[in-house]
């Protein structure tokens, strides 16, 4: 029973899990910026769920396609990694409902902690960098950074759909 309404939504909560790999959800630029050493920057910074990666911004062709992973968020990577899993997991458990439910409230909280574990890799990130250049940087935030939060929402949609199934199971063995 693959076509219930709680797999596609656990269907695009792991497109969206899965899209946060290659999506910047924020970022900052450094562009024109003075740095302590006297030399202006041209470099931008991103956040993906790999790490931060730095663009180098230039008049020539070779130096604005350049692209380099700065630092590295391997418990954001790996966070991410175990809420795919999960929710692999969670569409494939469709004929044991009550532990799907349960599995799915752990897709929650695994979610709900993408962001204290974001917002700590991002402040050490931009403190480092802010004390190396000797600049003030500030954070944008794109618009992919609500994913997690909206993929708490389909999960918690597609556990009352799995609640209302097993009541109606529940009912029907009720009238045999």
């Amino acid at each position: 029973m693959l076509q219930r309404i709680q797999t596609v939504y656990l269907a695009i909560t792991f497109v969206l899990s899965l899209l946060l790999f290659f999506i910047p959800f924020a970022g900052f630029d450094l562009l024109g910026v003075t740095s302590k050493a006297g030399e202006v920057l041209s470099e931008s910074y991103s956040f993906t769920v790999v790490g931060l990666h730095k663009s180098l911004v230039g008049s020539d062709a070779a130096a604005a396609t350049s692209t380099s992973v700065y630092a590295y968020s391997i418990s954001l990577m790996i966070l991410e990694i175990v809420i795919l899993l999960v929710n692999i997991i969670g569409i494939g458990l469709y004929k044991k409902r009550i532990f799907q439910m349960r599995f799915n409230t752990l897709n929650i909280l695994l979610n709900l902690g993408f962001y204290p574990l974001f917002f700590l890799f991002a402040w050490t990130v931009s403190e480092r960098i802010a004390s190396d250049l000797g600049v003030s940087v500030s954070i944008s935030y794109y618009f992919p950074i609500v994913f997690p939060v909206v993929n708490m929402l389909l999960t918690y949609l597609a556990i009352r759909a799995i609640g209302k199934d097993e009541a109606l199971i529940r009912s029907l063995d009720r009238i045999r």
